[in-house]
């Protein structure tokens, strides 16, 4: 008898919140922060923190993008497609000189020209954050978890800058997408090698624009593979489509590591050199965690020179990590710190880059994030039966792991934590749907204990 009451309900919710128009008003919130930042900047309000271009000091690798993306746009227009193409640059700074290119005419740069490409990064990140939510949890855990992740101040200042995290969280969900869409659903083959092929797409993605992160990719692959196998044999039968699915991003972890030679054209940076991020390749993971994790004692200038890093911005400044022994023992820090850093004892902390205003906001949004992980337990907990929710919890737990073990920077940890916490929301709107689903049938069962009362009485 409940059923056609909650059909009703989720159909009245679905017209209610049309996706169409929350994605119109999501555009219109973006468009109109730019605008604001933008504003900030060239009438200078907050010189401290924006620059007349728009570019905040809290997200200051803009600041050495900027005469890239410039030079770029340049270059697009002077001597054609094929030179743009093949200039040594970063993928993300190539995409950005695209929007400027096409009005560097008439206007130079500002945030406001970079505008159209983050505006389209930031909807799709909303739209697959829903579409996750939805296949993983349901329809209102999806909306729930989109329409937080909309709001997030933080995340929602930094989509408006000059910065290759957007396109890295956009990878990272279209490869999450592609694996709970295969755990979740029967696929035919074609269905299959076309969320392969997505797939593929996003981890040479991924590799090009965040190389340091590939073992968290191939960790989190190699899980997606064992769940497949997992629901395989609780099926007893392996789904045609789900197996071509599973061998194409296999092989692409594979393979993709070889082609790196071929990437170098689309990596190259006065921020980090990518030989050195090869090289570090080469070396074994301790090693490697080891010097990441000293690469955080100095950060460059808008010159590209280098400067001691501001040690009230570290975390665990005085932790070496030299041996398997100090990493293995250091893994349970490593989570706490994932998951909780920044700790309250720097929320009230002037920062160098983002003031006190900017540490107090930090503050704030991470006694939100605590509540959306004990709520994500919850979400788990409704989930539990679903491997697509465990996938989700693999790349949650590898992502916060690794940054544990390897950032030791709170300014970097906030940012590249964004990937993983995304989908720590949307296990938090599904703890947050189970909640009111709990107490919606106490309400229910009150009702009808009283019901039974009157007719008894």
């Amino acid at each position: 008898m409940q059923t056609p009451v909650r059909e009703s309900s989720l159909s009245a919710s679905r017209r209610r919140f049309n996706p169409g128009f929350l994605i119109v008003a999501a555009a219109i919130l973006h468009v109109s922060l730019t605008l604001t930042v933008f504003a900030i900047g060239r009438y200078q309000l907050a010189p401290s923190q924006v620059y007349s271009t728009g570019i905040g000091k809290f997200a200051s690798d803009g600041i050495i993008y900027e005469s890239q993306v410039v030079e770029l746009s340049k270059i697009l227009k002077s001597d054609g497609v094929r030179a743009w193409a093949t200039w040594p640059t970063q993928l993300h700074v190539r995409l950005y000189s695209i929007p400027l290119a096409m009005v560097s005419r008439w206007i130079s740069f500002n945030i406001l020209t970079i505008e159209p490409l983050n505006l389209i990064y930031y909807l799709a990140i909303l739209v697959l954050v829903f579409k996750i939510g939805e296949v993983v949890l349901d329809y209102r855990s999806g909306l729930i978890a989109a329409t937080i992740v909309a709001l997030w101040p933080s995340f929602l200042l930094h989509s408006t800058q000059l910065l290759r995290d957007p396109l890295l969280i956009l990878s990272v969900l279209v490869l999450v997408w592609s694996v709970v869409q295969s755990l979740r659903r029967e696929l035919s083959w074609r269905r299959g090698l076309l969320l392969g092929f997505a797939s593929v797409a996003a981890i040479v993605s991924i590799r090009i624009v965040r190389l340091p992160m590939w073992y968290v990719i191939v960790a989190a692959v190699a899980g997606a593979a064992a769940l497949l196998v997992v629901r395989a044999v609780q099926s007893k039968h392996f789904p045609r489509g789900a197996t071509a699915f599973a061998l194409l991003i296999i092989v692409a972890v594979a393979i993709t590591p070889k082609f790196q030679p071929f990437f170098h054209n689309q990596q190259e940076s006065q921020i980090s050199s990518i030989v050195q991020h090869e090289e570090l390749q080469k070396l074994s993971l301790d090693e490697q965690i080891a010097l990441h994790r000293d690469a955080f004692k100095w950060k460059l200038d808008a010159d590209g020179e280098a400067r001691p890093a501001e040690d009230g911005s570290r975390i665990d400044a005085d932790v070496s990590l030299h041996s398997a022994g100090e990493i293995i023992r250091h893994v349970p820090r490593a989570i706490v710190v994932g998951f909780l850093a920044p700790f309250p004892n720097m929320w009230l902390r002037s920062g160098k880059q983002v003031g006190y205003s900017g540490r107090v906001i930090a503050g704030i949004e991470m006694l939100m994030t605590y509540l959306i992980e004990f709520l994500a337990l919850l979400g788990l907990w409704s989930a539990r039966k679903n491997l697509s929710a465990w996938f989700l919890v693999i790349v949650i737990g590898l992502g916060a792991t690794a940054l544990g073990l390897v950032v030791n920077n709170m300014g970097a940890m906030y940012r590249l934590r964004y990937p993983f916490w995304v989908l720590i929301v949307i296990l938090g709107a599904g703890g947050i749907c189970f909640l009111f689903g709990r107490f919606r049938n106490q309400r229910l069962d009150q009702v009808d204990n009283s019901s039974a009362r009157e007719v008894y009485i």
